[in-house]
């Protein structure tokens, strides 16, 4: 049985070698292997062809038995002389689409030698006009790269062009980062989006089409892609918010309108403070303005619907800020408060718990708070609003003396709330432009010198010179201490003059 194994063996172990052009074995193998998988099938041999680590690229080793070895080689011999067989032949192709094949330095030519086993494709100079196109090469080479070119002609004709009009300073919003945006644009619809160089013009052109579709489908498709574009170029919108509102639109820090602006993929703009403007403008794609539009007006409407709460329910006043004045109300009397949320039904409601009498207090204490609300009145004094840092005072001071001697409650417009919130004074109490006009010496203190109790500002002076001889009274021309007689030693005590030390 070995004997009969080794002698098979042998046999089967003989090998031959045949040269060929390596743009030629892509021919030899065929479409997914069916050239050289018939040539095996019919001999029995097997055929490898060298890769890419190999030194020698046209040498192709035969291996099997002798007959089949001899019978592989002869197939193989006969296709490589007809592919060595160089023709030369010509095509027409419409000079409209010969920079198709001729642009980005002949890309598609060099695909088309590629894979039709290095054939030479030429086309006209530039400003001949000619539709004569010559091709050589192997004789089927040739055939493959007259029938793959037109192919591409008739896609060509197929294909539709459209133009759509966009400001040149969008280019670069609409193309996105890297060209992300018209990347997916030209996946999603299977087209080609040119656009025009950045020195031509203000409004340029943007060029689309090209779809690798044919039909009433490729014109779709090109629409599609020009929605989307246009879909991508920014539009400013104005919105008409109040003033008062601005502040919580922004947010602390500016973290609400960061927020916002992100979400939406938008840049919102507020009006500076000075300006007294409602108008905030939002910029971007139409589909993201809309949006962020929608999500800022929803906002205000909130604002607007808690400012009318807060006016409409006298509760504020009897929790007092931080809930002070309702808690010493619970301690005194020995009870428990609810306050019904808002929306409810029965919002002016308010439950107490507790033993009677102690209810019945609270009940009078909570009257009396309401009772004097009920006395209040509201007017509304205009202040140039570059004197209110003046009125306010450090840390709101000023204005917090004014209130607690004549027991009312005042607020600025910047953030019509009570003055008596510190830390929105500091924010409010920020250095403003016309700040040095109204006080000029203000601006020799420094922004960070206080001292002495209730944290008052240092006063100083400045820059004084003190101890020089010019800011001395004159020497006594009677003294004899400072003028000396120089027949007699003075009896006076002798001390120091305005001159300086005796030596």
């Amino acid at each position: 049985m070995l004997v009969e194994l080794s002698n098979e063996k042998q046999l089967a172990s003989f090998t031959a070698e045949v040269r060929a052009k390596p743009q030629h074995h892509r021919f030899l193998i065929g479409r997914n292997g069916a050239n050289i998988r018939k040539i095996r099938d019919a001999t029995g041999a097997r055929i490898i062809f060298p890769t890419d680590k190999d030194e020698d690229k046209e040498l192709i080793t035969i291996i099997g038995k002798k007959e089949a070895i001899a019978k592989a080689k002869e197939q193989l011999e006969i296709t490589i002389k007809e592919l060595d067989l160089i023709v030369e032949d010509t095509m027409t192709v419409d000079p409209k689409h010969h920079r198709h094949f001729v642009a980005r330095r002949g890309e598609v030519l060099r695909q088309i030698a590629d894979q039709y086993g290095g054939v030479t494709v030429s086309f006209p100079r530039s400003g001949v006009q000619s539709d004569k196109v010559t091709l050589k090469g192997a004789k089927e080479c040739v055939e493959g790269a007259k029938n793959r070119i037109t192919e591409i002609v008739n896609d060509l004709d197929q294909m539709v062009q459209m133009e759509v009009t966009i400001p040149q300073k969008f280019h670069r919003t609409v193309m996105g980062a890297r060209g992300s945006k018209v990347q997916a644009i030209t996946t999603e619809f299977d087209v080609q989006i040119k656009f025009p160089e950045k020195d031509s013009g203000n409004n340029a052109n943007v060029e689309e089409g090209h779809g690798q579709v044919n039909g009433e489908v490729n014109e779709k498709d090109c629409e599609k892609a020009r929605d989307a574009l246009l879909s991508l170029v920014p539009v400013t919108v104005e919105e008409n918010v109040p003033f008062r509102h601005h502040r919580f639109i922004i947010g602390q820090k500016g973290e609400n309108v960061r927020n916002m602006m992100t979400e939406f993929d938008v840049n919102i703009q507020v009006p500076p403070a000075q300006d007294q403007s409602d108008i905030i403008r939002i910029t971007g794609p139409p589909a993201n303005t809309e949006r962020a539009s929608a999500a800022l007006r929803l906002k205000v409407q909130q604002l607007e619907e808690e400012e009318r709460d807060r006016q409409a329910r006298p509760s504020a006043c009897i929790i007092g800020k931080r809930g002070v004045v309702i808690t010493k109300i619970r301690e005194k009397h020995d009870v428990n408060i609810q306050f019904p949320p808002r929306g409810d039904p029965e919002e002016n409601f308010i439950t107490i718990t507790g033993y009677e009498a102690n209810v019945n207090e609270a009940k009078n204490a909570i009257l009396a708070i309401t009772g004097e609300l009920d006395k209040m009145v509201k007017e509304t004094v205009e202040i140039d609003s570059r004197v209110h840092s003046r009125l306010i005072g450090s840390r709101g001071k000023a204005i917090k003396k004014v209130m607690e001697e004549y027991k009312v409650e005042i607020k600025f417009p910047q953030y019509m709330q009570d003055i008596v919130e510190e830390e929105d004074m500091e924010a409010y109490m920020n250095p403003k432009p016309f700040q040095a006009l109204l006080d000029p010496g203000l601006g020799s203190q420094g922004q960070g010198g206080s001292s002495g109790q209730g944290g008052q500002k240092k006063e100083e002076a400045g820059f004084v010179v003190s101890g020089a001889p010019w800011a001395q009274e004159a020497p006594n021309m009677d003294s004899a201490v400072d003028f000396p007689s120089m027949g007699a030693m003075s009896s006076a005590q002798s001390t120091p003059t305005t001159w300086g030390p005796r030596r």
